[in-house]
């Protein structure tokens, strides 16, 4: 890659640190870990940049990649735990995703948003809550700024925000807890 590119990757994801930071903080609850991720994440996006396009948005591509991330790094996690069993170990290494991710890395990164699980679970979310979760927790948007965007008060924001999460934590505790996530068994 030339060095105009790498300064207009710079100034263009710059604006998006707070974001991602913020997304970041929400999915690991510690300031070290969401650094970690949001490194990782630009570093992914580094790598794909070429592929960027241009007529999308910035920030909603940089989250999506940080919330991927995410999602390999518990997926990973919880195989390093389970891998003692014989099954699980084989099952893992012989995974028709994991052999195509090894034959098309990049590719891997961008191929699936969010698990078939937590997809469906916002499904079933009634469509102003689901807004506002998207909203918030996905692209990392202030709730004054959802606010705007859905022209309704930042304090309704917040309600939908809340039974939202709620509902989300309901639908997805026993995913969470097979991941080793145990703020959504005690939520």
């Amino acid at each position: 890659m030339s060095t105009a590119t790498a300064t207009d990757f710079v100034e263009l994801t710059t604006p998006h640190m707070p974001q991602l930071f913020r997304i970041g903080m929400r999915l690991t609850h510690q300031p070290s870990e969401s650094q970690d991720l949001v490194q990782e994440a630009l570093t992914k996006a580094w790598a794909s940049w070429g592929r960027f396009n241009r007529d999308g948005s910035l920030g909603a591509w940089l989250s999506r990649i940080l919330v991927n991330t995410f999602i390999s790094r518990c997926r990973h996690q919880k195989v390093v735990n389970t891998a003692a069993a014989r099954s699980d170990l084989v099952e893992h290494l012989f995974d028709v995703r994991r052999l195509e991710a090894a034959n098309d890395p990049e590719h891997c990164w961008h191929r699936d948003d969010l698990s078939d699980e937590v997809v469906s679970a916002l499904d079933t979310l009634p469509d102003r809550f689901r807004e506002v979760v998207e909203l918030v927790d996905l692209q990392g948007l202030p709730y004054r700024e959802a606010a705007q965007q859905l022209q309704c008060p930042v304090g309704t924001v917040m309600s939908r925000l809340h039974r939202a999460r709620r509902l989300l934590r309901s639908e997805l505790g026993t995913f969470a807890r097979g991941y080793g996530l145990g703020l959504a068994a005690s939520a």
